[in-house]
This record gives structure tokens, C-alpha cells and sequence, in this order.
């Protein structure tokens, strides 16, 4: 880490558990969609017309929102790997390495 006269330093330790943090929790959303995915297909087995419609309008919005969630976590690894990255940098550069990420991605406009 830089000395204060250097201007704002992040210590690599957290922005890795952070880093790693983010990977966990799209590892469990991958998990958890693959096993709704499971239930779904059960649940809609024995059902035709209408009923067999619904659970597959009901897979394709978990993929779709699957895919959201998914690109939304790549998108804040990145900002988070850029700021790592960024160690000697001052509070405006971080700020702009994360706002860069950010326009880049579904995040635009939250």
C-alpha cells in the first residue's frame, strides 16, 4: 500500500475476498437456477396445452433473469478488479475506473 502522501491506496486483501465473494455468489445463483431449472422440468412433465406453456414461460424467465444476475456480477468483478488495479490512484480515479464498468453494463442508469 502507498504512503498517505501518495495519495489513497487500496491493500490488495480485501479487494480479493470481495473479489472472491462475487464468485461464490454466482457459483450459488448458477446452483440454485440449475435446481429451479430441475423442478421446473419435473413439476411440467405430466402437463400439456396451457399448463406445459406456463412452466416453459416460467424456465425462460429464470434463464433470462439467470443471465441478468450473471452479467450484472461480471460487471461488478470488473469494477472491482479495475479498482485493484488502480492501488496508487487517488478517489476520483477509482471513482471513474468504477463509473467506466458501470456504462458499460445493464448497471447504466441505476
Amino acid at each position: 500500500m502507498s504512503s498517505p502522501a501518495a495519495g489513497f491506496g487500496l491493500a490488495d486483501d480485501p479487494v480479493v475476498k470481495a473479489q472472491n465473494k462475487i464468485i461464490e455468489t454466482a457459483n450459488a445463483v448458477s446452483r440454485q437456477s440449475r435446481e429451479l431449472s430441475d423442478i421446473l422440468a419435473t413439476a411440467g412433465a405430466g402437463w400439456t396445452g396451457v399448463g406445459a406453456a406456463g412452466f416453459t414461460s416460467a424456465q425462460i424467465k429464470v434463464n433470462e433473469d439467470h443471465d441478468t444476475i450473471r452479467r450484472l456480477l461480471q460487471v461488478l468483478m470488473n469494477a472491482v478488479g479495475q479498482t485493484k488495479n488502480l492501488s496508487n490512484a487517488n478517489d476520483e480515479e477509482v471513482y471513474a475506473a468504477f463509473n467506466a464498468a458501470k456504462n458499460d453494463s445493464a448497471l447504466n442508469g441505476l
